[in-house]
């Protein structure tokens, strides 16, 4: 089959797109055939060789967290042949290929007539989204939402669970462009985080501040979150893009203490290891909501062979939503 290979860590010429046997299955795992592997930042922080101390998986590795597919061998397990699926792993799930070995009890099972596009693009990012939002801060209709990234993978999908949810999306890009976009994904408001987003976010919310501020830029940002944040609400912080920054965190705190702020972390694979249960019934619930046309990934595609291409825009900034890389039909 054919898949891309990472046999040593450097910049985006190192994804090898070859010819490699087709995995065996153990005792409870399934073949299928990937219709869409998608390509996450993570995917480049591998690549580079840049994973925080003790994260780094083994090389030769075949990238790739997530995707769809249809199942080709069910290997006795349950599941039918020709059902599609979605599928959300670990590091190292192999996605960038034709075919992947998945554990059974680890796929979500769609409907014959889901579009597997549509279902390959939103494992992660609407997972983080959907968990964020309703495992995490359990948002309440009528509360006010902040969104950084907004046109990012997750950002996208965070406004259009919000909206399903009934929140008020204020949301945050570095490009008026993106703005624009944002606004067009279905946010209430938009505003360029390079300009003053703060005075803005308290205009619109007449003083109250938001409710929730979801954030994975980090750094020093914290300090103006706070300054946005309504009493009682809810920063997570699931991202460190700008770095840890310089900010000391409880002494900010301290200063917004009268508004009881709570702050989160959020790290999907700390929930996707210790609570799977609570992973896949998220994402059953992520599908309905997709089945019901309350949700509408953005994503775009190239082929598999593409990938380094997928990799180089990702890392520039130019990607909508999510990419898909598109395995070729025949071996």
């Amino acid at each position: 089959m054919k898949a891309i290979l990472l046999e040593q860590t450097g910049g985006s010429e190192q994804l090898q797109y070859t010819d490699i046997p087709t995995p065996k299955l153990n005792s409870g795992q399934v073949l299928v055939k990937v219709a869409a592997a998608p390509v996450n930042f993570i995917d480049t922080v591998i690549r580079e060789g840049n994973m925080p101390p003790g994260m780094m998986p083994e090389l030769p590795l075949i990238s790739g967290v997530e995707g769809s597919g249809t199942i080709v061998d069910n290997n006795g397990t349950g599941l039918e042949n020709g059902q599609k699926v979605a599928f959300l792993g670990p590091i190292g799930a192999s996605m960038y290929a034709q075919y992947t070995a998945v554990d059974a009890d680890k796929l979500i099972v769609l409907d014959d007539d889901a579009d597997l596009l549509e279902a390959g693009a939103m494992p992660v990012t609407y997972f983080t989204a959907y968990h964020m939002l309703h495992n995490v801060v359990r948002a309440q209709q009528g509360k006010t939402a902040l969104v950084y990234a907004s046109t990012g993978g997750v950002g996208t999908a965070l406004i259009q669970l919000a909206k399903a949810a009934g929140v008020t999306v204020i949301a945050l890009d570095r490009k008026d462009e993106k703005v624009t976009q944002a606004l067009n994904l279905g946010a209430d408001y938009a505003f360029n985080s390079t300009g003053d987003w703060l005075t803005q976010v308290k205009q619109v919310t007449s003083g109250k501040g938001v409710d929730y501020i979801f954030n994975p830029v980090a750094g020093d940002t914290i300090k103006q979150d706070l300054e946005a944040l309504a009493t009682l609400g809810h920063i997570v912080v699931f991202g460190f893009l700008a770095g840890i920054g310089s900010t000391n965190l409880q002494a900010e705190v301290a200063n917004h203490f009268s508004k009881a702020p709570t702050i989160s972390y959020s790290e999907i694979y700390a929930t996707y290891f210790t609570n799977f249960p609570l992973v896949k019934r998220s994402l059953e619930h992520v599908y309905e909501l997709l089945k019901e046309t309350k949700l509408a990934p953005v994503y775009s595609t190239m082929p598999l062979i593409d990938a380094a291409k997928a990799h180089e825009q990702i890392q520039s900034g130019k990607v909508l939503g999510k990419m898909l890389l598109i395995p070729p039909s025949s071996n």
